[in-house]
């Protein structure tokens, strides 16, 4: 009796030890599963890195295309600036003699160039960089004005156009004090190579607080040691409201250089 009891009992404990079976199997599954997650989490975050680092990478290129681009830009535009300064843009003219306009640098050149093409006040906020020509149509003619820059290097050019040059508009800067003794070297040394060129010069925006009156424009620039064979006139000009149209004086201006002009060829 014995021994079945021992039989039924060992039976008995099979299933048990299935179960186990099965339920280690199912253990191992399940990490297998939260083990394959977490590759696939690893793959991904990868991916993401990856791209990233990618993103970086094409940025840092970008940014040094730029870079590049920037420099060449420097380059080039040296280049230009020593182009610029090696030769004239445009050869002085034997014939259809052009109007020139002079002046230190920010003395407001083409601004009044502008203003008085337009017959509206036209702003200028970049100085001029060589040379600039502008036509002006008048009542049966048209006049020719050639700008050349204030700035050092090419005030060297002043004297090679001025020789042939109809008349002569010089542009200071009322306000600009220390200055005007610079501005009268430069004007007397160019007049003393034309004894006989017409000059106007327009004492520049007067509508500044610290402007000087025309009447000491006229002392500091020393006009009246001009000479007395040249024609010599001196005009107050300012150019304030954007569109605005010119004043009257700038007006009368036009068309005494008109005149001038006229008699000149």
């Amino acid at each position: 009796m014995e021994r079945v009891k021992t039989k039924k009992k060992e039976k008995g404990k099979e299933p048990e030890k299935e179960k186990i079976r099965e339920k280690g199997k199912e253990e191992k599954e399940k990490k297998k599963e939260v083990e394959k997650e977490k590759n696939k989490e690893k793959e991904k975050e990868k991916g993401r890195e990856e791209k990233s680092k990618n993103k970086e990478e094409e940025k840092r290129k970008e940014r040094e295309t730029e870079k590049e681009k920037e420099q060449l830009k420097g380059k080039e535009e040296k280049e230009d600036n020593n182009s610029l300064l090696a030769k004239p843009l445009l050869e002085p003219r034997e014939k259809n003699k052009q109007i020139l306009v002079l002046g230190l640098d920010g003395a407001g050149k083409t601004s009044v160039l502008h203003s008085l093409a337009l017959n509206r006040v036209q702003h200028s906020e970049a100085p001029t960089q060589g040379f600039n020509a502008v036509c002006i149509n008048t009542e049966g003619s048209q006049m020719e004005f050639l700008e050349i820059g204030g700035s050092e290097p090419f005030r060297s050019y002043w004297d090679m156009y001025l020789s042939r040059g109809l008349l002569l508009i010089f542009v200071v800067d009322s306000a600009d004090h220390g200055r005007l003794p610079e501005a009268k070297k430069h004007l007397h040394q160019l007049i003393e190579t034309n004894p006989i060129i017409p000059l106007v010069v327009f004492a520049n925006k007067q509508d500044l607080g610290a402007a000087y009156h025309i009447t000491d424009i006229h002392e500091a620039l020393a006009l009246s040691e001009v000479g007395n064979d040249r024609k010599m006139f001196l005009f107050g000009t300012q150019v304030t409201e954007n569109g605005s149209e010119i004043p009257s004086t700038m007006q009368d201006a036009k068309d005494l250089i008109a005149h001038l002009a006229a008699d000149m060829q």
